[in-house]
């Protein structure tokens, strides 16, 4: 009676696997406007990024590595750091919320208990601090 009752549930499975497998184009459609905005906004970001490294490229900034920050830590979405021969550049990626209206209307960002001075385009910040006018008018210049 088991193994009755195995092989039934096993060509239930099978029966639903092959069901999904059919070539219905409106299954692949997305019916979540959410999900859809949150892909552009996540490409929008990416594409932001490559801009301002082919700026950085164009204006013979160069960076010899690009590593990934803790955003959260500061209230933001995400970072990331290229380290350059005269230092780093630290940009990080903001949410609207009560973080990013509170250093877009100050300027300044906490890090590790020191303010530091930043720059806002749309919903990204660097840290201006020691950054030079060539690599800030790349970061003002996209949008």
């Amino acid at each position: 009676m088991k193994k009755v009752l195995i092989v039934f549930m096993c060509m239930t499975i099978l029966a639903g696997c092959t069901q999904n497998g059919t070539n219905d184009t409106n299954q692949n459609t997305p019916t979540n406007d959410t999900t859809d905005t949150n892909n552009n906004n996540t490409n929008d970001t990416n594409d932001w990024f490559d801009k301002f490294e082919t700026g950085l490229k164009e204006n013979n900034i160069h960076y010899s590595a690009k590593t990934s920050l803790d955003a959260t830590t500061i209230g933001g979405a995400e970072g990331y750091r290229y380290t350059t021969e005269n230092g780093h550049i630290d940009i990080y990626r903001f949410e609207d919320g009560d973080d990013f209206d509170r250093i877009v209307s100050e300027k300044q960002l906490n890090l590790n208990g020191q303010n530091t001075n930043v720059e806002v385009n749309d919903h990204l910040i660097i840290v201006s601090d020691g950054v030079s006018d060539d690599v800030l008018n790349v970061f003002r210049g996209l949008k």
